[in-house]
């Protein structure tokens, strides 16, 4: 264990450097590079570019090639990967303290970097201006998660039925009311496809289309906060939600109820 805990200490130590971490970035970035166009990049003599470097590349971060140009090494390019999830939670840290994503399966919260490129939406304003924009914005889609049902309001609702679009939605079972899923059935007609999630312990909400994803998770008691969540239209942002959306669909089952 002392063993493990020491290389812990000394790959932080080596990433315990402004200069150091903006020179793994710029390397990540821009391969071809030598000493001199680095040293520029972070305002340094060549001396104090060339320790950093050196640092990096006893630490088996980076590698200099025959030509001289620095690049990341396998083991690089994982550290600064796993980095983001570091650097997301750090820099919302306010917001983690007082919400739980720990109910996640390992494999999301270990991708929780993913959703680094966000819009934070801070009242419920906010947060339900993503839910109309994620229905009346989708050409494909429309995939809602929570703990209860998300109805907006019927012009939203009417326009998505206008459209040749799919809506999913999951529900924590606890949360099922049949009258409402009637209503929302009356709504969206043979668009949607209804499934209720036995897991009390997945406090999490999702609206997405096929372009846009936003969530919001639960407070530290276990409720879920809808006045507070992350938006964004990134790649990675967008995947998160999709795959996270995709696990719980394939763990809930249909009502038993669900004529119109």
């Amino acid at each position: 264990m002392d063993e493990y805990l020491d290389d812990i200490v000394k790959l932080l130590f080596d990433l315990s450097s402004v200069d150091r971490l903006t020179l793994l970035l710029t390397i990540r970035k821009e391969e071809n590079l030598r000493l001199t166009k680095l040293a520029e990049k972070i305002s340094a003599t060549i001396q104090e570019t060339s320790r950093h470097l050196g640092r990096l590349i006893k630490a088996n971060l980076i590698e200099k090639n025959s030509d001289g140009f620095y690049r990341l090494t396998s083991y690089g390019q994982l550290v600064l990967l796993l980095l983001s999830s570091i650097s997301l939670i750090s820099k919302t840290r306010d917001y983690f303290l007082s919400h739980d994503v720990s109910f996640l399966p390992l494999e999301f919260i270990e991708r929780i970097g993913e959703l680094s490129e966000y819009e934070h939406a801070q009242n419920v304003s906010n947060v339900l201006r993503h839910l109309e924009q994620a229905m009346s914005l989708a050409n494909e889609y429309v995939w809602l998660m929570a703990d209860q049902a998300l109805v907006t309001g019927p012009s939203v609702a009417q326009a998505v039925s206008n459209r040749d679009l799919s809506v999913r939605i999951i529900i924590l079972k606890s949360g099922y009311i049949p009258e409402q899923y009637q209503r929302i059935k009356t709504l969206f007609g043979n668009k949607l496809e209804l499934k209720l999630l036995s897991d009390e312990n997945a406090k999490i909400a999702i609206a997405m289309n096929e372009k846009i994803a936003g969530v919001c998770f639960s407070d530290l008691k276990g409720k879920m906060d809808f006045d507070s969540g992350f938006r964004s239209s990134s790649i990675d942002f967008h995947k998160w939600c999709n795959d996270v959306f995709n696990f719980y669909w394939n763990r809930s089952k249909k009502p038993f109820l669900t004529a119109a």
